[in-house]
């Protein structure tokens, strides 16, 4: 039998706290979560890449790597995490690492289903190593977890034209999208020695690890490299194109001081000067950034290697065909919105025709409908504008191509009840990871406790059965029947949203 198939198999084994496996990379040595029965090898390196170039496998590991701990996060300005005072490991260029979460105990037969997590963090910020993302809660329950880090931000997504004529294959403004690729690629030939199904891949993600999720099932890059895919508060349609950020990128190389966008005097700029913390840099970027998210160019590009087209539009072709799909998000997505909310209708008119000329009038009809308040109208109507609608879009788009689930999370702290069910509350409900830093505000009391673990306990029930089967549950039912509400209790319920999510298309 060839060396490399010998290597595949698990062959770990605890010892005083713990865990070896042998991998067709070399040894690595984790730790040993006892009570949870999980072992976790944290830090492993999965390849590296020089500035605006496509990532180089790391074949081979020198002596036994030491995974007990996260090394390294990539380059950014800030996270919500570290605002909030969470941890965040140390930021470094060489930050293309990855942990992986692995029940103790033989593995079934072909191997356990893997889940392989896409942080969030508008393509600018976050780890895999935030401690909100642990995996030993989700591996307890019989499945490999493999969270990974890649590049943020311009070192991640700088569509600079020049670049692409340094590109053998001619792709520019995908660098961050090329190591979650890669990442998956060495998914594929490691895994089984972790246990792991390499033939049972499932990729989940939120926020824009949620949009990752939909621009990897449109990549031509990434078949066959996953087989499941669940896509969290996300979207399909927050792409670029290089075109697109031509202005915006000369001016962003002048502030850095290479007027002319030059890319021997941009890769020799240091992080400093790239990520500012402070200082007139950092304040020329505000300026330069102005209209947020929406407009930002740090995000994936159509470059016609890496996508084709947008993602969308590739699940509306059937390129995705074939992968079972599960979409949604919470309920109230945009609740901070309400705070700043028109204070009447006649406002809310204003701002819903300023977002889309010539129907302000058809969602003030629609919305007052719904609501009696124009604040809060207008929290539901930025939820759905910006993350639940192009969520469900995901879902009506793949349901035609391959099994298609929607759900929609309602989960509220009773302890902080007046945050709603926001944007991201439900991390920490689907890692268990009530107790870490800073979602612990949520659970602060028994009560919040209590109903966080219950939602916990259905979310990852649901989310692991489709990873292992390619459905979440007996409840659910197809996208076409409705969406499944996490509640209390929980169940199917009509999909009310198609007519506003049509307006908003």
């Amino acid at each position: 039998m060839p060396r490399s198939l010998v290597l595949l198999f698990l062959l770990g084994f605890a010892l005083a706290e713990s865990a070896y496996v042998f991998t067709p990379q070399g040894t690595v040595r984790g730790g040993v979560n006892p009570q949870a029965q999980v072992a976790y090898f944290l830090g492993i390196p999965y390849a590296r890449a020089e500035r605006w170039k496509a990532p180089v496998p790391v074949e081979r590991l020198e002596g036994v790597l030491q995974a007990t701990a996260s090394t390294t996060a990539c380059p950014q300005r800030r996270s919500l995490t570290t605002d909030l005072g969470g941890y965040l490991p140390p930021k470094s260029e060489d930050c293309l690492n990855l942990g992986v979460w692995m029940p103790l105990g033989s593995p079934p037969s072909g191997g356990w289903p893997v889940m392989v997590w896409i942080h969030g963090g508008s393509f600018t910020g976050g780890s895999w190593a935030e401690p909100v993302y642990d995996g030993t809660s989700l591996a307890s329950r019989g499945v490999v977890v493999v969270g990974i880090n890649y590049r943020l931000g311009p070192l991640g997504w700088l569509a600079l034209e020049s670049l692409k004529a340094e590109s053998p294959e001619g792709a520019v403004g995908n660098y961050g999208l090329m190591d979650q690729l890669e990442a998956l690629r060495w998914v594929q030939r490691n895994i089984r020695a972790f246990g792991g199904n390499a033939d049972n891949v499932t990729i989940f993600g939120h926020s824009a690890g949620g949009m990752s999720v939909c621009t990897l099932m449109a990549s031509p890059k990434a078949r066959g490299l996953f087989h499941k895919a669940i896509l969290m508060s996300g979207g399909c349609g927050y792409v670029r194109t290089p075109q697109q950020d031509r202005e915006f990128v000369a001016k962003w190389a002048a502030l850095m001081g290479c007027p002319g966008a030059d890319p021997a005097c941009l890769r020799a700029l240091p992080l400093e000067r790239l990520f500012p913390t402070s200082g007139p840099v950092l304040e020329g970027l505000r300026k330069l950034e102005e209209g947020g998210f929406m407009k930002s160019p740090w995000k994936p590009h159509v470059d016609g290697v890496y996508l084709t087209k947008t993602p969308l539009q590739a699940l509306q072709d059937g390129d995705a065909a074939g992968i079972p799909l599960i979409a949604g998000g919470t309920f109230q997505e945009s609740w901070s919105e309400v705070m700043g909310g028109p204070g009447n209708w006649e406002e809310f008119t204003r701002r819903a025709e300023e977002a889309f000329t010539g129907k302000g009038l058809q969602f003030t009809a629609l919305y007052r409908s719904l609501y009696d308040r124009p604040n809060e109208a207008w929290g539901y109507f930025q939820t759905d504008r910006y993350l639940l609608c192009p969520s469900l879009e995901a879902a009506r788009a793949q349901a035609p191509h391959a099994p298609t689930y929607a759900y929609l999370q309602t989960f509220q702290s009773p302890y902080l009840s007046n945050l709603g069910s926001f944007h991201g509350i439900d991390m920490p409900l689907l890692f268990g990871t009530h107790t870490a830093w800073p979602a612990l505000m949520l659970f602060f009391t028994q009560e919040a406790l209590e109903k966080g673990q219950r939602y916990t306990e259905e979310l990852q029930r649901a989310w692991v059965s489709f990873a292992r089967t390619g459905t979440p549950g007996p409840q659910w039912r197809s996208y076409e029947q409705g969406l499944y509400r996490f509640a209390d209790p929980s169940g199917m319920i009509a999909n009310e949203y198609p007519p506003r999510c049509e307006l908003f298309r």
